[in-house]
């Protein structure tokens, strides 16, 4: 096989975040039936979304691009992900199952096995101060599940707080970010003393609209090389073959 066939299988490439969703919501996208169950986490999803907010990397989200139509997940995290019998070329996520999973449900939300009743939306308290790069503590508080902040109607105490300044729009859901960033900033720039609210909201704003998801297209891959592919970055996961995968 010639070298510049051999540099076109693999293809770095970078897309920002709501562009990944909204790609994986018209069905772009697919998860394959073989990948393992979600380990879904609320400390991991807070610890995601302070490295997003930190602009770290994430590490690649790895695409298999094929004319070979397999069985895939048609709900991811409770969305619905649509399925086109007239496409002609498919594009399957080998590795990064756990990300798109927890960025999905943390902006559109959806559901997570085991968690009946649970919320995964993700908001954000603009209160909180950022200090630096190396904190490692404030994520915690900065981003937060409704379980955290609902009060049951002024019954739990440990919540009055933050239900007290999610009512006064000083905590949001990152999809309002998404969708109303003016009106947002309009009400919140009367507020007085309001540097550490903005700042955080330009913040989030720009996290939405700039930062990259790395991903690495593969093409020309044969089922074989996938099954070998997907067993050496999936260690811990028990060996896949071709019947697997169709």
């Amino acid at each position: 096989m010639a070298t510049s066939n051999l540099t076109d299988r693999i293809k770095p490439n970078g897309i920002s975040i709501v562009s990944y969703l909204e790609c994986l919501k018209k069905g772009d996208y697919q998860i394959p039936t073989f990948q393992r169950e979600i380990v879904w986490d609320k400390r991991n999803v807070k610890k995601l979304w302070d490295s997003i907010y930190k602009f770290y990397p994430l590490g690649s989200i790895l695409i298999w691009k094929t004319d070979i139509k397999l069985h895939n997940h048609r709900k991811i995290g409770g969305n619905v992900i649509p399925t086109e019998d007239t496409r002609t070329q498919f594009q399957y996520i080998l590795d990064g199952q756990q990300r798109t999973t927890s960025l999905l449900t943390s902006i559109y939300g959806g559901e997570i096995s085991g968690k009946p009743g649970f919320n995964p939306t993700v908001f954000i308290d603009l209160t909180i101060p950022f200090q630096d790069n190396i904190d490692d503590s404030s994520y915690n508080h900065r981003f937060i599940f409704w379980d955290e902040i609902d009060d049951k109607n002024g019954t739990f105490h440990r919540n009055m707080g933050r239900k007290k300044k999610y009512d006064d729009g000083l905590i949001l859901k990152l999809v309002d970010i998404k969708n109303d960033f003016q009106d947002i900033f309009t009400k919140l720039n009367s507020i007085p003393n309001n540097k550490v609210i903005l700042d955080n909201l330009w913040r989030v704003k720009n996290v939405l609209d700039n930062y990259q998801i790395a991903y690495i297209d593969l093409k020309g891959i044969a089922v074989g090389e996938v099954c070998q592919i997907f067993e050496r970055i999936n260690q811990a996961g028990k060996p896949l073959d071709i019947f697997d995968i169709g």
